[in-house]
């Protein structure tokens, strides 16, 4: 039931984006509500491993995102700062596109954390290239 829920908020996104067009704040709150699905949609693929592993990949997680974060702000800060002259930003409209770009990085962190933990190496077979060949 929660999948589908997810799926007919994804799918909701896009008609209130284009309601956006006609006033502005719809779309920041669109990016904002994209992201909260993203994440809760990954954030629920977690919950087929079991505890131990769970806190495990979401320190990783939280690990990279903190790291991630910190480079785009400070790149993000001398772009606006420096090539568009912009000392001021519209507060609010800001928030929404950081909530939204938090949530879904880190619900993409999450995805290829699940993918790397249920790939199963133990089967892999590795081979090296002979020097004569």
């Amino acid at each position: 039931m929660r999948k589908k829920l997810l799926f007919a908020f994804l799918l909701f996104n896009p008609i209130v984006f284009v309601l956006g067009w006609w006033n502005g704040e719809l779309i920041m709150i669109t990016w904002a509500a994209f992201g909260v699905v993203v994440h809760t949609y990954y954030h629920e693929q977690l919950e087929r491993l079991d505890a131990e592993t769970i806190i495990s990949l979401q320190r990783t997680v939280d690990s990279k995102l903190v790291s991630s974060l910190s480079f785009v702000t400070i790149f993000v800060f001398f772009v606006v700062v420096w090539f568009f002259d912009e000392m001021t930003v519209p507060l609010l409209d800001t928030l929404y596109v950081i909530v939204g770009l938090v949530m879904v990085r880190r619900g993409l962190l999450l995805r290829r954390a699940i993918l790397d933990e249920m790939i199963d190496t133990t089967n892999i077979v590795y081979m090296k290239k002979s020097p004569s060949s």
